[in-house]
């Protein structure tokens, strides 16, 4: 099981281990730098859903390896591995199926070159009907019951970061037990851009491993 569990985390091509999540002044420049692996991300997405043991989401796959399941995202839904609720339920649905598996722990990373570009605002904006109180309450409930299966689940979760991890994206990481991080990976939170609060307890979990003043 062991190294089956390296083998899957090689394929990622992390290398470096990284138990803390440190942020980064890394423009946007570099982000859609990166986009340029496109054409190949696409491919790398048909290879890894036509694995036998990958069972089909529509925005992530999940593979039931020896010892643990790895979950990666592969979002249709949205663009850049972002988060709306279709994708957060579903990677919710597969923790809870590990939970109640034989699987000793979660191995959690993303297909292609970006890690999670954190909440879809593309996607929350377009359900901003008349009703805003009704769709914003339903949007942090979904949010919040996320971060939730984070925090409430069990095994260890192992994440492989192969890229950016923006906003809910790098702020769920604390909440996991183990962070690899390879080279291409870097962490922002831009939420003062944004004028958004912090998100996945990051208002916590953050001050506690870098230091306040950080």
């Amino acid at each position: 099981g062991t190294s089956t569990f390296m083998e899957a985390l090689a394929a990622n091509g992390t290398t470096n281990i990284q138990t803390s999540v440190t942020g980064v002044t890394a423009s946007k420049r570099r982000f859609i730098d990166d986009r340029r692996d496109q054409p190949f991300d696409k491919r790398l997405r048909f290879s890894v859903r036509q694995t036998e043991s990958a069972y089909r989401y529509r925005d992530i796959v999940v593979r039931k390896q020896d010892g643990f399941t790895h979950i990666l995202l592969s979002t249709k839904s949205s663009e850049n591995n972002s988060l709306n609720p279709e994708v957060m339920k579903e990677v919710q649905s597969a923790l809870n199926t590990a939970a109640a598996d034989d699987s000793k722990l979660v191995l959690f990373s993303a297909v292609g070159s970006i890690f999670c570009c954190g909440l879809d605002f593309i996607y929350f904006i377009r359900r901003l009907t008349d009703d805003r109180k009704k769709e914003s309450t339903k949007m942090a409930e979904a949010i919040r019951n996320f971060v939730n299966t984070f925090i409430q689940f069990k095994k260890p979760i192992i994440v492989a970061v192969n890229g950016p991890a923006i906003g809910l994206g790098a702020s769920i990481l604390p909440l996991c037990d183990v962070v690899w991080a390879n080279e291409k990976a870097w962490f922002q939170t831009p939420y003062t851009t944004f004028g958004q609060g912090p998100d996945g307890c990051s208002s916590l979990t953050f001050p506690r491993i870098m230091g306040l003043a950080s």
